[in-house]
């Protein structure tokens, strides 16, 4: 499979003046319904491109890197809050209400911005969303110590001073099922933008805030809690959970039965945290047959 080096991008400045690079995957045919993807901690709008080619067909798909991370520039708070009303400024350029799509932390900000803004969405597809959760997989109960004072800044300045190899070798069972099973340019394309944002001044402090504002989402009380939320979510929804996620349990698809009882849960035995990336032509099958039904509905 080619790999798409250079996806269309553009920078877009939110009423706020936050400013954010945003890739746009134009639909092949015209009138596609608008779609909004929003990725995870660490994570880029370069996660979405190889489900975004899938997708062309179905949908007008837009994808925003969230300020600090990607392409876009630091700018002011890198909290999950922050990036709620990130998404919410961002939804508001629409016409009408998109299908919007979270991967992890994004997912996550989804469930957040879906909650405080049901007008702006027409559905809602999770990809491993993270939430707050007291059983942790072993790659989750890693990311509890990087949230530590002092200590975060002490393994990721070691860690991110290793070689290219070792950052490879450390990463990619975090975030795949199956490396060996990704398509080699896909992954190496994967690794290179990664490399890329690990390489800039500003994204250890950005990685930092962000994580331990995202374990921040696992004290509220019940009532201001993400879960809480989600069960205030009115439009159409689908959570995609993955059984060999080292980072968000297989298990909390339980906890979405109950938190959204009419939800699609679905479950994806080999896949691993970033479902999009790993087995792209099954999540956009999931994706596609999920707006299918619910358009005819």
């Amino acid at each position: 499979m080619a790999v798409i080096s250079k996806w269309p991008g553009r920078e877009v400045i939110l009423p706020s003046g936050r400013r954010i690079n945003v890739r746009h995957a134009a639909p092949e045919e015209p009138d596609q319904p608008p779609a909004v993807m929003i990725h995870g901690l660490g994570g880029a709008s370069t996660n979405w491109t190889a489900l975004m080619r899938e997708l062309r067909g179905d949908l007008d798909q837009w994808s925003p890197d969230l300020p600090g991370f990607g392409e876009s520039p630091p700018s002011g708070e890198h909290t999950v809050s922050a990036y709620v009303a990130d998404v919410i400024a961002y939804l508001e350029r629409f016409d009408g209400p998109v299908h919007l799509i979270g991967n992890s932390m994004g997912g996550m900000i989804c469930v957040l911005v879906a909650s405080a803004r049901p007008d702006l969405v027409r559905t809602l597809v999770l990809l491993s969303p993270a939430m707050p959760q007291y059983r942790l997989p072993r790659g989750a109960q890693a990311m509890a110590l990087v949230a530590l004072p002092k200590l975060g800044e002490w393994i990721l300045g070691r860690v991110n001073g290793k070689p290219t190899q070792e950052q490879i070798e450390r990463l990619a069972p975090m975030l795949y099922g199956n490396p060996e099973g990704v398509d080699p340019d896909e992954f190496a394309f994967a690794i290179e933008e990664r490399m890329r944002w690990v390489s800039q001044a500003h994204a250890r402090d950005v990685l930092l805030t962000a994580l331990r504002s995202l374990v921040g989402q696992y004290l509220p009380p019940r009532r201001r809690s993400t879960w809480w939320a989600a069960q205030k979510v009115l439009c159409p929804a689908m959570v995609i959970v993955c059984e060999k996620d080292a980072l968000v349990g297989a298990w909390s698809a339980r906890r979405w039965q109950r938190a959204l009882p009419r939800a699609r849960v679905v479950k994806l035995e080999h896949s691993g945290h970033v479902s999009m990336m790993e087995y792209p032509s099954a999540v956009a099958h999931l994706v596609r047959t999920f707006l299918r039904d619910v358009s005819s509905s």
